[in-house]
């Protein structure tokens, strides 16, 4: 023991203290290397290993999942529900309405044409007056509830400064297709 205690005393004497603190530095990018970056490399490698796998795949099913940019777009107006389905969907969101204490009286419906493809934009504004917390509630919950439902606008009015009620517009905006 003393005989390793005299030689590590001498090789710190002989290097001086930049020299221990170079080594000290070298021990921790080789440390900081293998914890870090080389554990990144062989993650990346096995990524593109399962990406090489999984063309390989594509490859020998025939390209079966390759599709026509016609057929992509058939795709994408077919998740939308079609332009007679409206009453439906207004109703589920005058639910989602009831569910958060809301009464939505009146409001305002136009539903405009898309001239170049084959959507129709239901523009739907609802004046509400309820909490700050039941319209978030409600705006959060209706676009869960109607996948194909957007928020275009929200506008927020307090009369008060203390006052808890709110009067909200919301705009929004609804997604069908049109029928061919």
């Amino acid at each position: 023991m003393n005989r390793l205690q005299a030689t590590t005393a001498y090789i710190v004497q002989s290097l001086g203290w930049p020299g221990v603190l170079g080594l000290g530095l070298l021990a921790f990018i080789g440390g900081f290397y293998f914890s870090t970056f080389h554990a990144e490399q062989v993650r990346l490698e096995d990524l593109r290993s399962q990406i090489s796998k999984m063309e390989d795949k594509r490859i020998r099913s025939g390209g079966a999942e390759a599709k026509t940019p016609g057929e992509n777009l058939n795709a994408f107006y077919g998740s939308f529900p079609p332009s007679d389905h409206i009453a439906d969907l207004l109703g589920k969101i005058y639910g989602v309405a009831e569910q958060q204490a809301l009464k939505l009286d009146q409001g305002e419906y136009r539903a405009v044409r898309d001239n170049v493809g084959r959507l129709t934009h239901y523009q739907i504004i609802l004046p509400v007056k309820s909490t700050y917390p039941q319209v978030r509630k409600f705006v959060a919950a209706a676009l869960v509830e109607v996948p194909n439902l957007s928020l275009d606008s929200i506008q927020f009015e307090r009369q008060k400064v203390g006052e808890a009620t709110v009067e909200a517009k919301v705009t929004l905006v609804l997604y069908l297709v049109q029928k061919s």
